[in-house]
């Protein structure tokens, strides 16, 4: 079983620590993905080997793209897009750390199982996981805060003295100013005593001032006296027991952060001190507080800040060898080790060239140690920043190396007093820290080292390191071993764990301890407290045996990492085993049972012993144990599948068939077996096998390769099925998320939509798990209906509620969702505004899924292609330059290897006495490391070389394809177009490419800086090469950089979200623009100032006469932020104006002129006067211009918007979006025509009838289908070259006016009244009066279609019904409903509630079934507030409830068919003759005019009537 597999079915207490080990740095995702892979992997060697862990980092992120392009579900999909995405980021400079960091949460994964085979934790885990530490940090975390916040307030305090200080200090000068003569004036007098009472109050608020200072100063003193000493001291503690195999170590992250708040809170102390210090200087007077107080306090604030930053100075990493990860604290002669310091106080303040320099055995005592040492490799390394945590100040010494004292007399001093495993030494670190005028000598060191001169004293070595650091938690007790302390058995028993559970994976159970117990300490292994010596546990010889119990324990230990890591961790192994239990096990099993255990008398052997009935006897045989030798040439498991005893001449036999309790042997180590054998030769195969003989009980054993029988399921087989299982499960389910999983199945464009659209409102975890009663809830009622708001709220919390219980039953809480998390998040909601906010994302997923089902016929299926192909070759070029950085630090590498041959060779040639070859030798392994070093130099630049010309490749691509087509894209966007205009997939190649151009200058100036520091011979070659290339490299990010900044949302009203590029004088609008090069660094190191400015170098403003100029209202300017919700790097102008500047070359005749629409104008004005723009025609331009500074480069870069068209009145505004929608079907996004209407090229009927259906699309969630465009396309196409031309589209004449104004009229009529109806796809809307007629005719009584008027151009709609009487048939159709009507009621309550009045007074409703044949009720009674059959309400106020019921009088059939009118003709009519009864009615008001009936039968409409008569 996994390891991964065993985790998850750990109990729920367990799984919280589990829970606790993953965060962003090791996303738990990842873990649950790749259990697998993960596993076997060796991470402990890749965290020390950089060459090893860029390979494992470029196989998980292979493994990860693997996984997530089989993912079938969205949600995941995402999720481990972005994971994968801040893996490159945090770990492509430097994959050791993520190996680390693997590895580390492998090994506490192993120590957590190890604790639940102990099933009950030792006194030492116990106390490191106490919830009263949990209580201790939450409380420190409080106090820290209060702190931060009264020093935030003191700063306010200061503020206020300074203000009323100057006051003071201005009416004093002023006082001093007047005439000798005025000073004894009473208007003198009285201000004197003014002046009096306002030093009093200075005088106050200084006081107060000083003593709130005072109280926080003492705070300060205490919290780190009390607290924050203590929690350094336990942490430092809890090192110590990680370091022997503990829980893993965390809390500094934690230690830092109070650390910084601390230190941040003193030093603006101190900076309030010095302000008040600069206010005594302009004014004091006697008894003045601060002279007084003010140098006290800062010596204590000093003093403070040198015992904080002091103490913050700490070993984060303990002195290790890489070759041995998990035993640190122990150091071969000869061999490099690391170890790693960090300043637990970040401020900016700091100066970050902090030098570190290392010594051993500092201020050691004289005759303390028999042996001394020192650093033979550079001692000395600057402080950095890192970029993978949490930019913490920091230093890695990753070369260390010691080297053993040559003494001339030939003594070492002070020897025999301990063994050299029980010599303590020390690792010191030294730095000076200088900030705000206070220097401060840094000193700390490790925990004692064991130094070993021979890796067989690496047992003894770490037995020493492990009872220090269990016994004591003082940093340099380097006389400790003088007279070692007891251990208590409860104590040792658990380290003893430890080791197992870190270097086997699986730690010791009580039976496993107990008889550990007894083998160490006899008849007291039953006392937990019993004290076991130092001697006995290391020193001395088991009684019979020529080895200690360490020495016996450690050889086990070898044994199972090396050979029997499978079975022990399958818990196959019991281990250890006296006789005499082991006896008392087997007695009554069956025969062939055995078990596995450790052999008492060989170090590191293991054995089995069997049972054997042989005439009625029961005999227990146990074969020789097996050594780490013969494990090397054979499988353990193979040795017990092959097993043979051979006696008296028996054919031999396997006894071994049941592994104790009674698991059958090949059910247990089937899998283990080893199954191939081996095809190198054609040989025909010769198999060995394990035989021993009953009398000798001897066993041999040779290598075996023949074929075991098929494996159990394998954990992948078994995820797999379990996958299906639970996917067969949930079908039904899911069947019901209809809307949910159309989405699921868009291309990644249209997803991306799906994630903007719950951006900043709600998870799309919550959306995605919660489907089922998200869409079977009405979320439009509950937006409007308190009540019903809460019951769909209770229905989410309910459902989450279920599969939270369902997720426990299954024991599935790691694998399963954030279900907590979603509640809490819920519950931040008001139900109503949840209710608001899921309506309007359920339609705007309806609007999405609508114009999905449209792209599919115009989409690209080359885009995503290529964003593939560009995004794999921009991480080639990432992974090329992580490949130079490595081949740098190699060359630093060798670079040290040839100083160190340099430099030591003579001492090693004078050990060598007799070979006067070394020289030689020596002298040509120098050429050799120089040749090489050479060569890797000449490889470096040639691979940056060819880096950068693929970064320019890449550029040409990004910017003059993949912008360029955005651009085009967000034209149409901006127009109606629901394609995808998200930056996120740009901005990352933008951002990944100049990562590449920073990184390459970088890494030539560290090339340069080793070539300095070695002084190559080969330097001035280099250095001109270097420059050409700095040089070419800069050049390439001035190209990616100036094209980076982009307008992102077009500048827009907030009051017409749906017609950006409108902008009105006087009305505020909001534009966005962002940067695509989102690097930290860029943020550091430079304030990006973004500056708009309008028209900016517009030509046509020079040029073309009467062309309004406008300015801003106010000089706006921002700088780049990163946004909190995308992350992207933006600057947003959300309240900008613009004011129309009067000038004078604009005559009051001309701007008549101007100002008219071109069907408006004189046909006898000069062709001169023709080419004048008219307001609506003149495009204008915002610019975006952002000063950019980085070293070695500096520019300008600029933006433009769109062309924009400016209005100064509402009326304008459908002119005017006519303008944007044709300028940008014309555009291709790059050039800037702002002349284009003086020319204005014509349209063909495909390029307007797809602006105009995403007209449709913005409006009402539904494009126009092909019926609807076919009759559009006679509106606006009347010639034979089948082109529009933008005069006959934007004509607006007193009697005339284009069909786009008729056009923008229905769709204000359906945003503002009919979007619901029109998004179901109830309106036919467009139907000519032919098409009306064959639509109708065969249809039932009572078939009605809905459509818009031609007559009234603001926009009205009309419905047509059939009805079939008198032998005939008749279609009829009700006078149109405007807006104002629409108003009032709504077209669902008028189709639901109309009425015709017969001759009888006799009232029925016409209409029955909306074409073809879908019945009223489930067209439109979900959309009306009520109905006809409706009971009157009880009266409220004595009054008898009214509403607005549509009715109409009965119409009279014509005589005879020709008397028909034609439909679209009628409207027209109808329109007519009502206009010119209108005019004569208002001409003779006295006159009483019949009414002229027609086909077209008049609503009488808002006519109160009783609801009780139409019952």
């Amino acid at each position: 079983m996994s390891q991964w597999k065993q985790i998850q079915q750990l109990e729920i207490r367990l799984l919280e620590h589990v829970d606790y080990l993953y965060d962003d740095n090791f996303p738990m995702d990842i873990r649950q993905g790749l259990a697998g892979w993960i596993e076997a992997q060796d991470w402990d060697s890749a965290a020390n080997d950089e060459s090893m862990a860029t390979v494992l980092f470029s196989n998980l992120l292979s493994q990860l793209e693997r996984v997530r392009s089989q993912e079938q579900n969205f949600l995941q999909r995402h999720n481990m897009k972005i994971i994968q995405q801040q893996l490159q980021v945090k770990y492509t400079s430097t994959p050791a750390i993520m190996a680390r960091v693997i590895s580390t949460c492998l090994r506490e994964e192993r120590r957590i199982l190890a604790s639940a085979c102990m099933q009950e934790q030792g006194p030492l885990e116990k106390s490191l996981q106490s919830s009263v530490q949990f209580e201790r940090q939450k409380n420190m975390d409080n106090r820290v805060g209060i702190i931060r916040g009264s020093v935030q307030m003191m700063d306010q305090a200061v503020k206020c003295i300074e203000d009323m200080q100057d006051d003071f200090d201005f009416r004093y000068k002023t006082l001093q100013s007047r005439e000798t003569t005025d000073k004894n004036s009473e208007m003198m007098k009285q201000e004197v005593t003014r002046l009096q009472e306002m030093l009093n109050r200075l005088d106050f608020k200084r006081k107060e001032i000083l003593s709130k200072m005072d109280v926080v100063i003492k705070e300060i003193d205490d919290l780190m006296t009390s607290q924050l000493s203590p929690e350094l001291q336990d942490w430092k503690r809890r090192q110590q027991i990680a370091a022997i195999g503990g829980p893993l170590l965390t809390g500094l992250d934690q230690l830092q952060s109070w650390f910084t708040l601390t230190a941040q809170s003193l030093f603006q102390i101190k900076r309030q001190l010095d302000k008040l210090g600069e206010l005594v200087v302009k004014v004091t007077y006697e008894s003045d507080p601060i002279p007084l107080q003010k140098p006290q306090m800062e010596e204590r604030v000093k003093y403070l800040v040198y015992h904080l930053i002091k103490s913050s100075f700490v070993v984060e990493k303990q002195p290790c060898m890489p070759t041995h990860p998990q035993k640190p604290l122990i150091v071969k002669t000869g061999v490099q080790f690391t170890t790693k310091v960090r300043l637990l106080v970040k401020l900016p303040e700091v100066d970050y060239q902090l030098k570190v320099k290392t010594t051993f055995d500092k201020d050691l005592p004289p005759g303390r140690v028999s042996r001394q040492f020192f650093i033979l490799t550079n001692n000395t390394k600057v402080m950095d920043i890192e970029d993978y945590s949490n930019g913490c100040l920091s230093v890695e010494f990753r070369h260390l190396q010691l080297k053993e004292k040559k003494y001339i007399n030939g003594t070492k001093g002070n020897e025999g007093l301990l063994s050299v495993t029980e010599e303590l030494h020390s690792l010191s670190f030294e730095a000076c820290f200088t900030v705000q005028g206070l220097t401060i000598d840094l000193e700390t060191c490790s925990l004692p080292l064991v130094v070993i001169s021979n890796v067989s004293q690496l047992p003894g070595g770490w037995a020493s390191v492990m009872w220090y650091n269990l016994l004591t938690d003082e940093p340099r007790n380097m006389a400790f071993f003088g007279n070692p302390p007891r251990a208590t058995w409860s104590q040792l028993s658990e380290v003893l764990s430890w080791q197992f559970s870190t270097f086997a994976g699986r730690g010791l159970n009580k039976e496993q301890l107990s008889m550990l117990g007894e083998k160490l300490l006899g008849q007291h292994a039953s006392c937990s407290d019993y004290a076991v010596s130092w001697s006995k546990f290391c020193k001395e010889n088991i009684l019979g045996k020529p080895f200690s119990f360490w020495m016996w324990l450690d050889s086990i230990l070898e044994l199972i990492k090396k050979h029997l890591l499978p079975v022990w961790n399958e818990n196959y192994i019991m281990g250890f085993v006296s006789k005499e239990m082991e006896r008392t096990l087997l007695k009554d099993k069956e025969q062939g049972t055995f078990l596995l255990r450790f052999s008492e008398s060989h170090l590191g052997g293991i054995t089995f012993t069997w049972v054997e009935n042989e005439n009625g006897d029961m005999r227990l045989n146990s074969v020789e144990p097996y050594t780490k030798n013969r494990l090397s040439a054979l499988p353990f498991a193979d040795i017990i599948r092959d097993y043979k005893v051979i006696s008296d001449r028996v054919v031999p036999e396997n006894p071994l068939k049941f592994l104790y309790p009674n698991i059958p042997k090949d059910d247990a180590f089937g899998r283990l077996y080893n199954s191939q054998p081996s095809k190198v030769h054609p040989y025909i195969p010769s198999i060995l096998i394990p035989i021993s003989e009953l009398r000798s009980n001897v066993s041999t054993s040779s290598p075996v390769s023949c074929q075991s029988p098929e494996p159990p399921m394998t954990p992948g087989e078994f995820d797999m099925l379990n996958k299906q299982l639970c996917f067969s499960m949930e079908t039904k389910i899911r069947r019901k998320m209809a809307q949910w999983q159309e989405l699921l199945k868009l291309d990644s464009a249209h997803q991306g939509h799906v994630r903007q659209v719950y951006e900043g409102k709600i998870p799309l975890e919550i959306r995605h798990h919660l489907c089922l009663p998200i869409e079977s809830q009405d979320w439009d009622s509950a937006a409007v209906d308190e009540n019903k708001a809460c019951t769909c709220f209770r229905a989410l919390l309910l459902d989450l509620d279920e599969q939270w219980n369902r997720s426990v039953q299954e024991n599935n809480i790691l694998g399963g969702p954030n279900f907590s998390g979603m509640k809490d998040f819920l519950l931040k909601y008001q139900p109503m505004n949840l209710a608001v906010i899921l309506s309007e994302c359920l339609k705007e997923e309806m609007r999405i899924l609508a114009s999905a089902r449209e792209a599919k016929h115009c989409g690209s299926p080359t885009m995503e292609q290529n964003w593939r192909m560009l995004e794999h070759k921009i991480n080639k070029l990432q992974k090329q330059t992580s490949e130079v950085k490595q081949e740098i630090k190699s060359l630093e590498g060798l670079y040290e290897n040839l100083g160190f041959i340099q430099k030591n060779w003579q001492s090693r040639v004078e050990e060598r006495v007799g070979l006067p070859q070394s020289k030689a030798a020596v002298e040509e392994e120098c050429c050799q490391q120089t040749l090489i070093i050479t060569q890797t130099k000449q490889l470096v630049l040639q691979q940056v070389g060819n880096i950068l010309n693929q970064v320019e490749q890449t550029i040409v691509t990004l910017v003059d394809v993949e912008l360029t087509e955005w651009k085009r894209r967000q034209q149409k966007a901006c127009i109606g177009s629901p394609v995808d205009t998200s930056l996120d997939h740009l901005e990352k190649m933008f951002t990944a490419v100049a990562e590449v151009l920073v990184q390459i200058p970088k890494q030539l100036q560290k090339l340069q800086d080793l070539i300095g520091k070695y002084n190559s011979t080969d330097s001035s070659n280099l250095t001109g090469q270097m420059a050409e290339i700095e040089s070419f490299s800069l050049s390439l990010l001035k190209k990616l950089l100036s094209n980076a900044l982009v307008v992102e949302k077009q500048p827009v009203m907030t009051s017409l979200p749906q017609r950006p590029l409108i902008i009105k004088t006087g009305v505020r609008f909001a534009v966005s623009v962002r940067f695509l090069a989102n690097l930290t660094e860029f943020i550091q190191n430079s304030s990006l100032k973004v500056t708009p400015s309008f028209d900016k170098d517009v030509e046509e403003a020079k040029t073309l006469k009467g062309f309004r100029q406008f300015y801003f209202d106010s000089n706006d300017y921002k700088f780049m932020d990163v946004h909190p919700a995308g992350g992207g790097l933006e600057a947003e102008f959300g309240h900008m104006l613009l004011k129309e500047r009067k000038g004078k070359g604009k005559g009051s005749q001309e701007t008549k002129v101007v100002d008219q629409p071109a069907g408006k104008r004189k046909r006898n004005q000069s062709e001169e006067d023709q080419l004048h723009l008219t307001v609506l025609e003149e495009l204008h331009i915002i610019k975006f211009v952002m000063v950019f500074r980085h070293p070695g480069l500096e520019c300008d870069i600029e933006t433009s918007s769109l062309p924009l068209v400016v209005t100064s009145s509402t009326s304008q505004i459908p002119a005017a979006w006519a303008s944007v929608m044709w300028y940008n079907m014309l555009s291709n996004g790059e050039q800037r025509d702002l002349s284009l209407f003086l020319t204005p090229p014509s349209l063909t009927w495909e390029q307007l009838s797809q602006v105009l259906s995403w007209q449709f699309l913005s409006a009402g969630q539904l494009e126009l289908n092909n019926d609807q465009l076919s009759m559009l396309r006679d509106k606006f196409v009347d010639n034979p070259d089948g082109l529009v031309h933008w005069k006959d589209f934007s004509k607006c004449d007193k009697n005339e006016s284009s069909a786009w104004f008729w056009i923008d009229g229905i769709l204000d009529l359906i945003k503002k009244h009919l979007a619901d109806i029109w998004r179901d796809g109830s309106i036919m809307g467009f139907v000519t009066r032919t098409k009306t007629k064959e639509l109708l005719k065969e249809k039932p009584n009572g078939t009605f279609l809905l459509r818009f008027s031609e007559s009234i151009k603001d926009g009205a709609i009309t419905f047509s019904w059939v009805e079939h009487s008198n032998g005939g048939t008749h279609v009829h159709a009700v006078a149109p409903y405007i807006k104002q009507e629409l108003s009032v009621n709504s077209l669902p309550d008028i189709i639901y509630n109309y009425s015709l009045k017969a001759q009888k007074n006799t009232n029925r409703n016409p209409l029955l079934y909306l074409y073809p044949d879908i019945h009223k009720d489930t067209a439109f009674r979900r959309y009306c507030s009520g109905s006809e059959t409706t009971a009157p309400k009880n009266s409220k106020h004595g009054y008898v409830p009214k509403n607005f019921i549509p009715v109409s009088e009965n119409p009279t059939p014509p005589p005879s068919p020709t008397r028909e009118l034609e439909m679209m003709d009628t409207d027209s009519d109808q329109d007519t003759s009502m206009e010119r009864q209108k005019v004569i009615k208002e001409l003779f008001p006295d006159l009483l005019l019949p009414d002229y009936p027609g086909v077209c039968t008049p609503s009488l409409q808002f006519t109160f009537v009783d609801p009780q008569s139409f019952a």
